[in-house]
């Protein structure tokens, strides 16, 4: 009888790299999918339903990983996301970070989760101005302004916050300013990708592997931007 030694690690590594702060995402957005298509898939641990506003969509026309990215082009178009409390940034660390190609040099949302109708304090939204620049605020108060990016070219944004409660943005790896605050960021209502709540200041262009994860910092110095999609597992 002849035994055979199986080699665990042998077929770990064929199912490709894994994140191991996975279980703290609460939403994935990689964009992939069929030319055209409303249909966002979240690829997070608990998906959550993304609805397509206006003529948001999935597109072929540009793509930093997987052949097809979010489409929005600039007239009505967001996606919005159900009022789940995983969505809020909460009190502790967090990141947000997205891929973001503009076709325009104009000022617009890509995340807010204020009440609709009003600027509550501790909801945070983050825009991007005319050069590229990423800015947050916390109610419609700007409390981070920093870096800048040319338009039609593919950029990484970043925006964590560490341990010891300093939220810094980043650009293409590198930090382009700070805010110290521990505030707990909550949802004043279901938030929207793309555009204001109150459906205002749209994006035109496209945004490639969206990803939050609540509970952790995964930037805390400047760093290379991913070279690949974000795992799913």
């Amino acid at each position: 009888m002849s035994i055979i030694y199986i080699n665990p690690y042998q077929f770990a590594a064929a199912a490709g790299p894994t994140d191991p702060n996975f279980a703290n995402v609460s939403l994935l957005l990689h964009g992939d999918g069929t030319n055209g298509s409303t249909t966002i898939i979240d690829n997070s641990p608990s998906p959550k339903t993304v609805t397509a506003v206006g003529n948001a969509q999935i597109s072929t026309a540009q793509s930093k990983f997987g052949g097809a990215s979010m489409y929005f082009d600039g007239n009505g178009d967001s996606l919005s996301l159900p009022l789940d409390n995983s969505l809020a940034f909460g009190s502790g660390e967090f990141t947000f970070e997205f891929w973001l190609f503009r076709n325009a040099s104009s000022l617009f949302l890509i995340l807010d989760t204020r009440s609709i109708g009003g600027s509550p304090s501790s909801q945070i939204i983050v825009f991007i101005n005319s050069n590229g620049e990423i800015q947050v605020g916390e109610s419609a108060v700007n409390r981070l302004s920093g870096g800048s990016t040319t338009i039609n070219s593919w950029n990484h944004y970043a925006l964590v916050r560490d341990s010891s409660n300093v939220v810094t943005g980043y650009i293409n790896g590198v930090s382009v300013g700070t805010w110290s605050t521990s505030l707990n960021f909550t949802l004043g209502s279901a938030p929207r990708i793309g555009s204001t709540v109150n459906n205002t200041f749209y994006l035109d262009g496209y945004i490639d592997d969206l990803r939050i994860t609540k509970g952790v910092a995964r930037y805390t110095s400047n760093f290379t931007p991913p070279t690949a999609p974000f795992p799913d597992a």
